[in-house]
Protein backbone atom coordinates (compact mmCIF):
# COMPACT_ATOMS: atom_id res chain seq x y z
CA UNK A 1 0.00 0.00 0.00
CA UNK A 2 2.85 2.38 0.86
CA UNK A 3 4.43 1.72 -2.52
CA UNK A 4 1.14 2.43 -4.27
CA UNK A 5 0.75 5.73 -2.42
CA UNK A 6 4.38 6.64 -3.19
CA UNK A 7 3.91 5.90 -6.88
CA UNK A 8 0.66 7.85 -6.96
CA UNK A 9 2.26 10.87 -5.31
CA UNK A 10 5.24 10.71 -7.67
CA UNK A 11 2.93 10.55 -10.69
CA UNK A 12 0.93 13.49 -9.38
CA UNK A 13 4.09 15.55 -8.93
CA UNK A 14 5.31 14.74 -12.43
CA UNK A 15 1.94 15.64 -13.93
CA UNK A 16 1.89 18.91 -12.00
CA UNK A 17 5.38 19.77 -13.24
CA UNK A 18 4.43 18.91 -16.83
CA UNK A 19 1.37 21.15 -16.53
CA UNK A 20 3.19 24.05 -14.86
CA UNK A 21 6.49 24.09 -16.80
CA UNK A 22 5.17 25.85 -19.96
CA UNK A 23 3.46 28.82 -18.25
CA UNK A 24 6.27 29.23 -15.71
CA UNK A 25 9.02 29.37 -18.33
CA UNK A 26 6.99 31.77 -20.47
CA UNK A 27 6.36 33.94 -17.41
CA UNK A 28 10.10 33.92 -16.67
CA UNK A 29 10.94 35.04 -20.21
CA UNK A 30 8.23 37.70 -20.13
CA UNK A 31 9.30 39.01 -16.72
CA UNK A 32 12.96 39.28 -17.68
CA UNK A 33 12.05 41.07 -20.92
CA UNK A 34 9.84 43.50 -18.98
CA UNK A 35 12.67 44.25 -16.57
CA UNK A 36 15.01 44.82 -19.50
CA UNK A 37 12.58 47.15 -21.30
CA UNK A 38 11.32 49.10 -18.29
CA UNK A 39 13.95 48.48 -15.60
CA UNK A 40 17.71 48.40 -15.32
CA UNK A 41 18.50 44.90 -16.57
CA UNK A 42 21.23 44.89 -19.22
CA UNK A 43 21.50 42.98 -22.49
CA UNK A 44 23.42 40.07 -20.94
CA UNK A 45 20.77 39.63 -18.26
CA UNK A 46 18.12 39.75 -20.97
CA UNK A 47 19.85 37.03 -22.99
CA UNK A 48 20.77 34.76 -20.08
CA UNK A 49 17.61 35.10 -18.00
CA UNK A 50 15.02 35.73 -20.69
CA UNK A 51 16.14 33.40 -23.46
CA UNK A 52 18.84 30.95 -22.41
CA UNK A 53 17.54 29.99 -18.95
CA UNK A 54 13.95 29.16 -20.03
CA UNK A 55 15.18 27.07 -22.97
CA UNK A 56 17.74 25.24 -20.80
CA UNK A 57 15.08 24.46 -18.19
CA UNK A 58 12.72 23.16 -20.86
CA UNK A 59 15.49 21.08 -22.43
CA UNK A 60 16.30 19.55 -19.04
CA UNK A 61 12.59 18.91 -18.45
CA UNK A 62 12.30 17.18 -21.84
CA UNK A 63 15.46 15.12 -21.26
CA UNK A 64 14.13 13.80 -17.93
CA UNK A 65 10.80 12.92 -19.52
CA UNK A 66 12.53 11.14 -22.41
CA UNK A 67 14.71 9.17 -20.01
CA UNK A 68 11.75 7.79 -18.10
CA UNK A 69 9.73 7.08 -21.25
CA UNK A 70 7.22 9.94 -21.29
CA UNK A 71 7.31 11.15 -24.92
CA UNK A 72 4.28 13.44 -24.70
CA UNK A 73 5.80 15.39 -21.81
CA UNK A 74 9.09 15.64 -23.70
CA UNK A 75 7.24 16.80 -26.81
CA UNK A 76 5.46 19.52 -24.83
CA UNK A 77 8.80 21.31 -24.46
CA UNK A 78 8.63 22.34 -28.14
CA UNK A 79 5.46 24.49 -27.99
CA UNK A 80 6.54 25.61 -24.51
CA UNK A 81 9.83 26.88 -25.90
CA UNK A 82 8.00 28.60 -28.73
CA UNK A 83 5.67 30.23 -26.21
CA UNK A 84 8.59 31.48 -24.12
CA UNK A 85 10.35 32.97 -27.16
CA UNK A 86 7.14 34.64 -28.36
CA UNK A 87 6.44 36.01 -24.89
CA UNK A 88 9.95 37.43 -24.84
CA UNK A 89 9.54 39.03 -28.28
CA UNK A 90 6.11 40.42 -27.47
CA UNK A 91 7.57 42.73 -24.83
CA UNK A 92 9.75 44.54 -27.37
CA UNK A 93 6.80 45.01 -29.70
CA UNK A 94 4.55 46.21 -26.87
CA UNK A 95 7.23 48.63 -25.68
CA UNK A 96 7.41 50.20 -29.13
CA UNK A 97 3.61 50.43 -29.19
CA UNK A 98 3.73 52.08 -25.78
CA UNK A 99 6.53 54.62 -26.11
CA UNK A 100 7.95 54.19 -29.61
CA UNK A 101 8.59 57.18 -31.86
CA UNK A 102 7.99 56.90 -35.60
CA UNK A 103 10.42 58.70 -37.87
CA UNK A 104 11.24 58.80 -41.57
CA UNK A 105 14.80 57.76 -42.46
CA UNK A 106 16.83 57.55 -45.66
CA UNK A 107 18.49 54.23 -46.44
CA UNK A 108 22.20 54.80 -47.04
CA UNK A 109 22.97 51.19 -47.97
CA UNK A 110 21.81 47.63 -47.30
CA UNK A 111 24.30 44.96 -46.19
CA UNK A 112 23.45 41.27 -46.36
CA UNK A 113 24.71 38.97 -43.58
CA UNK A 114 24.57 35.16 -43.57
CA UNK A 115 25.06 33.22 -40.34
CA UNK A 116 24.95 29.47 -39.65
CA UNK A 117 23.72 28.38 -36.23
CA UNK A 118 23.85 24.89 -34.68
CA UNK A 119 21.51 23.58 -31.98
CA UNK A 120 20.91 20.28 -30.18
CA UNK A 121 17.45 18.83 -29.59
CA UNK A 122 16.27 16.83 -26.59
CA UNK A 123 17.52 13.57 -28.15
CA UNK A 124 21.05 14.92 -28.56
CA UNK A 125 20.88 15.43 -32.34
CA UNK A 126 22.59 18.48 -33.83
CA UNK A 127 20.96 20.53 -36.57
CA UNK A 128 22.28 23.52 -38.48
CA UNK A 129 20.25 26.42 -39.80
CA UNK A 130 21.34 29.31 -41.98
CA UNK A 131 19.96 32.75 -41.17
CA UNK A 132 20.19 35.65 -43.58
CA UNK A 133 19.62 39.19 -42.34
CA UNK A 134 19.79 42.61 -43.94
CA UNK A 135 21.37 45.54 -42.16
CA UNK A 136 19.83 48.82 -43.31
CA UNK A 137 22.22 51.72 -42.68
CA UNK A 138 20.01 54.72 -41.97
CA UNK A 139 20.17 58.48 -42.00
CA UNK A 140 17.49 59.51 -39.49
CA UNK A 141 16.64 62.75 -37.69
CA UNK A 142 18.38 63.36 -34.37
CA UNK A 143 17.65 60.58 -31.91
CA UNK A 144 16.74 58.05 -34.59
CA UNK A 145 18.50 54.70 -35.12
CA UNK A 146 21.53 54.25 -37.33
CA UNK A 147 20.79 50.63 -38.24
CA UNK A 148 17.77 48.39 -38.76
CA UNK A 149 18.28 44.63 -38.98
CA UNK A 150 15.52 42.67 -40.75
CA UNK A 151 15.12 39.18 -42.29
CA UNK A 152 14.38 40.71 -45.72
CA UNK A 153 15.32 43.97 -47.47
CA UNK A 154 12.71 46.66 -46.90
CA UNK A 155 14.04 49.48 -49.07
CA UNK A 156 16.84 50.23 -51.51
CA UNK A 157 19.64 52.71 -51.18
CA UNK A 158 18.31 56.27 -51.31
CA UNK A 159 14.73 55.30 -50.51
CA UNK A 160 12.76 56.47 -47.49
CA UNK A 161 11.88 54.02 -44.71
CA UNK A 162 9.48 54.59 -41.82
CA UNK A 163 11.00 53.33 -38.59
CA UNK A 164 9.72 53.12 -35.01
CA UNK A 165 12.42 53.37 -32.34
CA UNK A 166 12.61 53.45 -28.56
CA UNK A 167 13.76 56.88 -27.33
CA UNK A 168 15.30 55.15 -24.29
CA UNK A 169 17.29 52.81 -26.54
CA UNK A 170 16.34 49.66 -24.61
CA UNK A 171 14.40 47.99 -27.44
CA UNK A 172 15.58 47.40 -30.98
CA UNK A 173 13.88 49.54 -33.66
CA UNK A 174 11.44 48.05 -36.12
CA UNK A 175 9.89 49.10 -39.37
CA UNK A 176 6.56 50.87 -39.00
CA UNK A 177 3.79 48.37 -39.64
CA UNK A 178 5.93 45.50 -38.35
CA UNK A 179 4.89 45.79 -34.70
CA UNK A 180 2.58 43.07 -33.40
CA UNK A 181 2.52 43.15 -29.61
CA UNK A 182 -0.99 41.82 -29.14
CA UNK A 183 -0.66 39.21 -31.89
CA UNK A 184 2.57 37.85 -30.42
CA UNK A 185 1.09 37.69 -26.92
CA UNK A 186 -1.95 35.82 -28.21
CA UNK A 187 0.20 33.34 -30.16
CA UNK A 188 2.41 32.85 -27.11
CA UNK A 189 -0.64 32.10 -24.97
CA UNK A 190 -1.93 29.57 -27.49
CA UNK A 191 1.47 27.84 -27.61
CA UNK A 192 1.72 27.74 -23.81
CA UNK A 193 -1.81 26.35 -23.40
CA UNK A 194 -1.09 23.68 -26.06
CA UNK A 195 2.12 22.74 -24.27
CA UNK A 196 0.40 22.55 -20.89
CA UNK A 197 -2.39 20.35 -22.27
CA UNK A 198 0.17 18.12 -23.97
CA UNK A 199 2.10 17.85 -20.71
CA UNK A 200 -1.09 17.04 -18.80
CA UNK A 201 -2.00 14.32 -21.29
CA UNK A 202 1.53 12.97 -21.08
CA UNK A 203 1.42 12.88 -17.28
CA UNK A 204 -1.90 11.02 -17.27
CA UNK A 205 -0.62 8.58 -19.89
CA UNK A 206 2.60 7.98 -17.97
CA UNK A 207 0.70 7.26 -14.75
CA UNK A 208 -1.68 4.92 -16.56
CA UNK A 209 1.12 2.95 -18.22
CA UNK A 210 3.09 2.58 -15.00
CA UNK A 211 -0.03 1.35 -13.22
CA UNK A 212 -0.71 -1.12 -16.03
CA UNK A 213 2.85 -2.47 -15.87
CA UNK A 214 2.75 -2.87 -12.07
CA UNK A 215 2.57 -6.59 -11.24
CA UNK A 216 -0.64 -7.60 -9.54
CA UNK A 217 -0.47 -8.96 -6.02
CA UNK A 218 -1.26 -12.63 -5.61
CA UNK A 219 -4.61 -13.29 -4.01
CA UNK A 220 -4.95 -15.62 -1.06
CA UNK A 221 -6.35 -19.18 -1.29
Amino acid sequence: MAGWHGGWARGLRRTAVALAAPPLTAALAFGVAEESAYGSLGSWGFFLGGLLLPLVLLGWHAALATRRGAPLIALSALPAGLGAVLALASVGHSTLEDRGVETSCIVLKVTEHTQTESSMDAQGHWTSTTRTSYDHHLDCPAGGPEHLDTPSPLAKQGESLEVVHDPQGKVSPRAAGDIHGRGLRTTAEVAVVAAALLGLAGGIREAHEKRRRRPSRPTGP
